[in-house]
């Protein structure tokens, strides 16, 4: 293999990454392991081209050269692997890695048991960097989606000359799944609390505490979780996180870099069992868009929630992508903002979405008069925009504590997609049915659940 001309500079303070993305990073997984003849061969490549410069890292200065015996080969192959696996998956959607710097920082604590230490890694990835096979901005304070500092964490993906050999050897976007599977997940530290009520921005402390029945409900989906074998992803550990207050926010959310939930894209999902027995992925249609009506005073009606007037079929995927939005800034989206996927922005409006929209829901043009005055009067002016789809999370999230209690009253285990849940195959018509219930006894009426194979 030629070696990749090295086009690594080091990164200045004002580096010309985005931001947001870069803080949107999730935390890299060391559990993937190359599959297949492509993937091998590439990962072979890497670690020979890099060699030299591992090399020249541990070398002392007066060393006299050896002979080329290459003792290291192996291993150097087995952690080069490992890095690549972590980084490729996400790496042609241009998504990047967050891993610390510092070798006393939770990432490398011993209790992860990862394949490999602080010092090993970085020596490998310094040089994947130095050839310009990688993206990097280095660590610093980063605050997470959830304004907690992370701290010393540094960025890493794939340069644009990685991916272009990777491809040149056969590993692709379309092939990602198969190239970098799950195989070790990384045990996930507990060390958090079951039940997370963060103030609102700017606030010293949050207006409710956490009751004692939440708690309780963690302490008893845990417990379940803990009877049962679960493969394909690490063994899930919970924190239900509010904001502000208790009607705001309250999911579930599964931690770890090799959690089921975002760690995992779709298609890796389709290998997780729970008792050796696939799974079932049941959930809500049009989530959000439902409550939202029922909420208005009106009815969820049979068919697309998401077919508007006005607006083509193929532009489904827009359309959806414009509720989510919408919701997240309390107010129709009257143009994309700078995240939007290219593909979507490209195709259609949003301005065209936003008339359609309102046409069949007029109840869009007002949306904080969902959010009762008593429970809006509590929230901080500025935040208030934001409350309307944190507000519609905590009635999904309220209506999914249900499904999953009755579901575990029977005996039987729900891991909590948000919008959705994830059951053993032979348990999806009894999640669907509880999840049914639950609707109907939180918002008296029954929305729409769909079940689909993971």
């Amino acid at each position: 293999m030629d070696a990749p001309q090295a086009t690594f500079q080091k990164r200045t303070p004002s580096h010309p990454h985005d931001t947001e993305e870069l803080q949107e990073a999730r935390t890299l997984s060391l559990g993937r392991r190359p599959h297949g003849e492509a993937a091998e061969k590439l990962v072979a490549e890497v670690a020979e081209v890099i060699r030299p410069l591992i090399a020249r890292a541990g070398m002392p200065t007066t060393a006299a050269p050896k002979r080329d015996r290459d003792k290291g080969q192996e291993r150097r192959i087995t952690e080069t692997g490992i890095i690549l696996a972590g980084l490729m998956r996400s790496g042609f959607r241009g998504d990047w890695q967050a891993v610390h710097e510092g070798s006393a920082r939770w990432f490398w604590d011993k209790g992860r048991a990862l394949p490999m230490g602080h010092n090993a890694f970085w020596k490998k990835a310094h040089a994947m960097i130095e050839l310009g096979l990688l993206d990097y901005v280095q660590g610093k304070g980063w605050k997470n989606a959830w304004g907690d500092m992370q701290g010393e964490e540094a960025r890493i993906r794939p340069s644009a000359a990685l991916l272009q050999l990777a491809e040149s050897r056969g590993c692709n976007r379309t092939t990602a799944v198969t190239d970098w599977p799950l195989r070790h997940p990384a045990p996930v530290l507990s060390d958090c609390q079951p039940v997370s009520i963060k103030p609102f921005p700017g606030a010293a402390q949050p207006h409710d505490m956490v009751p004692q029945s939440l708690t309780d409900f963690m302490a008893r989906l845990s417990a379940a979780v803990g009877c049962h074998s679960i493969a394909g992803c690490a063994a899930p550990v919970f924190q239900m996180r509010f904001t502000g207050s208790l009607d705001f926010g309250g999911r579930i959310y599964a931690k770890g870099a090799d959690n089921y939930q975002n760690s995992l894209h779709k298609a890796d999902r389709q290998f997780i069992t729970i008792d050796g027995e696939p799974v079932a992925e049941v959930d809500i249609s049009a989530s959000f868009l439902s409550i939202a009506l029922i909420l208005s005073g009106g009815t969820v009606p049979d068919g697309d929630l998401y077919d508007l007037p006005w607006v083509a079929p193929s532009h489904r995927t827009a359309v959806k992508q414009w509720f989510v939005g919408t919701f997240g800034i309390g107010k129709p989206c009257a143009r994309w903002p700078k995240s939007t996927p290219p593909d979507i922005r490209d195709s259609i409006a949003a301005s065209a979405i936003n008339k359609a929209a309102i046409r069949r829901y007029p109840f869009l043009s007002d949306l904080s008069r969902l959010v009762p005055a008593e429970i809006m009067a509590t929230v901080p002016e500025d935040y208030r925009p934001r409350a309307v789809g944190q507000f519609l999370t905590c009635v999904e999230a309220q209506i999914m504590r249900r499904a999953m209690g009755w579901i575990m009253d029977q005996g039987g285990i729900a891991l909590p997609m948000h919008d959705a849940l994830i059951v053993p195959r032979s348990w999806a018509d009894r999640a669907r049915e509880a999840i049914v219930r639950a609707s109907k006894e939180r918002l008296g009426q029954r929305m729409a659940v769909t079940q689909k194979q993971s």
